[in-house]
């Protein structure tokens, strides 16, 4: 039996779901005589992907991760990147995805973007123009979350590449950095600040009768799950994996349920995302110096 290994930190609060459905695959997968075992990282592990990589120099055959450090830090992504297959041709994806700076690693598959969404306490506004986009936002007392993960560099390294290290500082002179994103909603709610800038699956969850929700107008700062398979597998088997992992039904779950949005065709939309043409902020690092 072939054994195949899979480092998986995704999306925390859909991960009972995750999990179900990467057992079920695994099942269908021993009857095709290969044997794929998942390793879990991210909150409620004790282990943080990138950490793990980091320490051990040692890559699985399939990654599936938004702890973007494994991604993104050129010393961690040094390790495994050159042995890593194209895999971006292997399923059909969304054009307005391809297009965008999502697919500039043909060795990084992109699966789903949750967008980081602007939300505002009506009360604490109240008579006040509210920010249409993140240009406007800088200057607001405003909070969000992810100190520890991801999410909060990701904000910073996104509005760097967008305006600038003096604009993200005068950003960051006027925010609070939570440890977690699901913290900056709550914030906002109990009105001990007016806004926030918060991931979709919790600001979809707010009271609207408290809170104003607004996609920004230079698009949705991102935190985007990316695939990366190693040259241990071929691009046959990697492809015929990936197929009964990452299937259309699975997609949709986290549109449906967590309003983030799927990468690959066929899959359901993000009402939110659609109206706004997928606008999203994601860096080009070739630009990055």
């Amino acid at each position: 039996m072939r054994k195949i290994s899979m480092y998986w930190n995704n999306i925390c609060v859909l991960h009972r779901y995750e999990k179900k459905h990467i057992e079920k695959v695994t099942s269908l997968l021993k009857e095709q005589d290969i044997l794929l075992e998942t390793e879990y990282f991210g909150l409620g592990y004790p282990r943080k992907l990138s950490e793990e990589v980091k320490s051990t120099g040692i890559a699985p055959d399939i990654m599936v991760s938004t702890d973007l450090e494994v991604f993104e830090d050129p010393e961690i992504y040094g390790l495994f990147k050159e042995d890593l297959l194209e895999i971006q041709d292997l399923l059909p994806l969304k054009k307005e995805i391809r297009d965008s700076n999502l697919c500039q690693d043909k060795r990084l598959l992109p699966f789903l973007v949750i967008p980081l969404i602007m939300v505002f306490n009506r009360q604490l506004l109240s008579g006040q123009p509210l920010p249409t986009a993140l240009r406007e936002l800088a200057v607001y007392p405003k909070v969000f979350g992810g100190k520890a993960n991801s999410a909060g560099r990701g904000v910073f390294k996104q509005l760097t590449w967008l305006y600038g290290k003096e604009f993200t500082d005068l950003f960051m002179e006027n925010a609070t950095i939570l440890d977690m994103p699901v913290q900056s909603l709550q914030s906002v709610q109990k009105g001990l600040c007016p806004a926030a800038i918060t991931p979709s699956i919790f600001a979809f969850r707010a009271d609207e009768t408290l809170l104003t929700l607004r996609y920004p107008k230079e698009g949705a700062l991102t935190v985007p799950s990316f695939i990366a398979v190693k040259n241990t597998l071929s691009s046959d088997l990697a492809g015929l994996i990936l197929s009964k992992l990452f299937t259309v039904d699975f997609c949709n779950y986290f549109a449906d349920h967590g309003e983030i949005q799927p990468c690959f065709q066929q899959a359901n939309d993000v009402n939110m995302v659609a109206e706004h043409q997928f606008q999203f902020v994601y860096p080009d690092f070739s630009k990055i110096t």
